[in-house]
């Protein structure tokens, strides 16, 4: 006896379906026909939930922190100077699919914050702009932006933030609205798209 028939016997000893009745040949093709035809779709991990909620979690401390060291009024002569307000965004990575034309209505319908700003500073991947208009949302004068990955179809125009730069920006929860929605301000029909929304 070789070992490959040793083998053999041993695994039929321990098969626990060895004394089981095979199943019948139409059986075994339904199963099949069954198993080829039934599509299994497993849930994706979405980074962008991840990455909306840490802006979410950072803007409420910034906003907290400020809160806590705002100067407090005085009763002299002087008037207090307000401190700026920051809000920390988070810029979707590279896009992977083509965006249909962006409009007015489905901007309102979709931010929950927007502005225009300048870019006057990147360092270490974050972007930091300083507000000249708010359209939408609390007023604040500088935003951050974690800079990743960019493509054409993230931000209009060069599709990066680039210093000096002016921008009109769209977010929802904390991530840049992006397909046509945020981009240098230059770029063609934005300036048109924000005006008719806000």
């Amino acid at each position: 006896m070789t070992d490959d028939d040793d083998l053999r016997s041993r695994l039929r000893r321990t098969d626990p379906a060895a004394g089981l009745t095979p199943a019948a040949p139409e059986d075994i093709s339904n199963l099949l026909e069954k198993t080829m035809t039934t599509a299994v779709v497993r849930p994706r991990f979405d980074t962008r939930l991840l990455t909306m909620a840490a802006a979410v979690i950072v803007l409420i401390a910034a906003v907290g922190g400020f809160l806590v060291t705002r100067p407090q009024p005085s009763s002299g002569p002087s008037q207090p100077v307000a401190a700026p307000v920051t809000t920390e965004l988070a810029a979707p990575p590279a896009a992977n699919a083509k965006c249909i034309e962006p409009t007015a209505a489905k901007l309102k319908e979709y931010a929950d914050f927007a502005f225009a700003g300048t870019v006057t500073g990147i360092s270490r991947g974050t972007v930091t702009l300083a507000v000249t208009r708010v359209y939408l949302g609390k007023p604040v004068t500088e935003v951050r932006v974690a800079q990743e990955g960019y493509s054409s179809e993230t931000l209009m125009g060069s599709g990066r933030f680039e210093n000096g730069l002016d921008y009109l920006v769209a977010s929802n929860e904390g991530g840049i609205l992006v397909c046509g929605y945020s981009g240098e301000a230059t770029a063609p029909g934005l300036q048109e798209l924000y005006d008719e929304a806000f």
